[in-house]
């Protein structure tokens, strides 16, 4: 059938399944039609976010102004009506930058409602404020980075942000800003700060009690401490998600009024005193993670159990506890990260558990036979940089009959590794600094996981690129990424939202970083 003779409605229907850029890029040169269907779906539109980026900050002036120019071209030939844009690495003291802002602003003003700056500067509070002014449907905006403020700058009439319910601020320590924003945006429900020298107060930001209660999301790190006097005027009454980030210990009486809590992510000094408050307030947590900044012994670990509802667990830094007597009947994911108690009988427990992370932990062969063992449901098992493993360890992981996904980060696992995978529905499989497995090792699992769905060789050596063309033959299916460090990034990983990295600041550690992209 001619796809002209169809109603409009069901041309449109089809071209709405086409999710690959380049494939809508192809198909809108059809025709003005297709072309205006393509890019005006509001249903493709709210799945990409619009990127101004003016490559590299180094480049001559001349070739900036040749980039925006390019893409001034390109907006008054064909409009677009992104639902989500953002401004990256910018630099708004160049007047073309400026007006290229104020352009895509005014073309998309019935659209937007997302607008991120991120590590941009040049732009003066004045400017910000007429740009979120034509924005009549913003719901979210994100700075990162600075916005200048005129000392000597006239009283500025503010615009209600009547449609705002998110707020992401990584701007410093200038209150001036949180004011601003505060009193234009009377509906926010989720506010995240981050304050680089740590001057700022919570309650200065948004904490005061006439506007703490309708906020229902906050995350907050800064790198100082505070006391009870600090915290007296929050009130986080209808509070379901919290992220604190703090340099010393937390007021274990901020959780009494978290009783809504579903999620709560808290990287501070932790003792029994904020374990007692958090499962005697928040039971009905969903999602827990426990950073602690200094070693710390907890006595009242069992007290978890009272979390009912509990199906995430993340645990880092806490040593000498005791797995006695706590039960997870929800639990889904365990990740623990740098814990030196024996956590492998207590798996048994855990029928409904699906994914296990164990990282920096000095796991030996033994105990990690026990996990496999005792953890038959588990479906993605990721270890890192547990140095004490060996093949040895993964004698008995076939009988995880579950497992679909398998991670190693610097375990040392040899040539042969393929002997002891035997997962019949394993799909996906991760070796990332390893120094033994070569060709054939490729070739033996290709033999033994014909259904592999994804296998990623991230500095790993001594395989050679003829053993990895060998090996896409073989599984066509496969999608085969042989990463080594310095490497450019694939362009087929461009759409991914995190990379794992090592960090100076925990050499044997692995840790997540929010990027536009991802590894594997």
């Amino acid at each position: 059938m001619d796809l002209e003779a169809l109603p409009p409605e069901l041309i449109w229907n089809i071209l709405d399944n086409i999710n690959e850029l380049c494939d809508r890029k192809n198909a809108s040169l059809v025709c003005r039609s297709w072309n205006w269907m393509l890019f005006n779906s509001s249903k493709w539109l709210r799945q990409v976010n619009f990127r101004v980026c003016p490559k590299v900050s180094t480049v001559e002036q001349l070739e900036v102004e040749q980039v925006f120019d390019r893409m001034l071209n390109v907006m008054v030939g064909s409009k677009r009506n992104y639902v989500s844009v953002e401004f990256f690495h910018v630099n708004f003291d160049r007047v073309l930058a400026r007006e290229f802002l104020f352009f895509m602003v005014q073309l998309c003003c019935d659209t937007i409602e997302v607008l991120r700056f991120t590590n941009c500067h040049g732009l003066r509070r004045t400017e910000l404020w007429q740009v979120l002014g034509l924005l009549p449907e913003l719901r979210e905006v994100v700075i990162s980075g600075g916005i200048h403020y005129d000392e000597l700058e006239e009283e500025l009439q503010l615009c209600r942000l009547k449609k705002m319910t998110s707020l992401t601020l990584d701007i410093g320590d200038d209150c001036r800003m949180y004011q601003d924003f505060l009193l234009a945006a009377p509906g926010l429900e989720c506010l995240k700060v981050r304050t680089i020298h740590g001057c700022l107060d919570l309650k200065d930001v948004a904490t005061v009690r006439f506007f703490s209660q309708q906020l229902k999301e906050v995350s907050f790190s800064t790198n100082r401490s505070y006391n009870q006097s600090e915290f007296s005027d929050v009130d986080f009454s209808n509070l379901t998600k919290l992220e604190l980030k703090l340099l010393g210990p937390v007021w274990p009486q901020l959780f009494k009024q978290l009783k809504q809590l579903r999620e709560l992510n808290l990287e501070a000094y932790i003792n029994d005193e904020v374990i007692t408050a958090i499962c005697s307030f928040s039971t009905n947590i969903q999602n827990l993670t426990l950073v602690c900044t200094g070693m710390a012994e907890c006595t009242k670990f069992s007290m978890l159990s009272r979390l009912e509802d509990l199906e995430i667990l993340h645990i880092r830094g806490i040593y000498k506890y005791s797995w006695k007597h706590v039960t997870f009947t929800k639990l889904r994911s365990l990740h623990l990260d740098n814990v030196g108690t024996d956590f492998t009988n207590f798996l048994k427990e855990l029928s409904s558990l699906r994914s296990l992370e164990i990282h920096d932990t000095k796991i030996r062969n033994e105990q990690m036979i026990k996990v496999t063992l005792n953890a038959p449901t588990v479906e993605r098992l990721e270890l890192a940089f547990c140095s004490k493993l060996s093949d040895k360890a993964f004698k008995h992981l076939s009988d995880m009959v579950a497992l679909k996904e398998l991670r190693l980060w610097g375990v040392q696992v040899s040539k042969t590794i393929d002997e002891r995978i035997g997962c019949p529905r394993m799909r996906k499989i991760i070796f990332y600094l390893n120094d033994n497995i070569e060709d054939c090792t490729l070739n033996a699992i290709a033999a033994k996981l014909p259904n592999l769905e994804q296998l990623v060789l991230y500095d790993c050596y001594r395989i050679s690129p003829a053993g990895v063309v060998e090996l896409r033959k073989r599984l066509p299916a496969c999608n085969v990424l042989e990463l080594y460090r310095g490497d450019e990034l694939p362009p087929e990983l461009v759409a991914e939202t995190q990379i794992y990295y090592r960090n100076a600041e925990y050499p044997n550690g692995v840790l997540k970083q929010e990027l536009p992209f991802q590894w594997y």
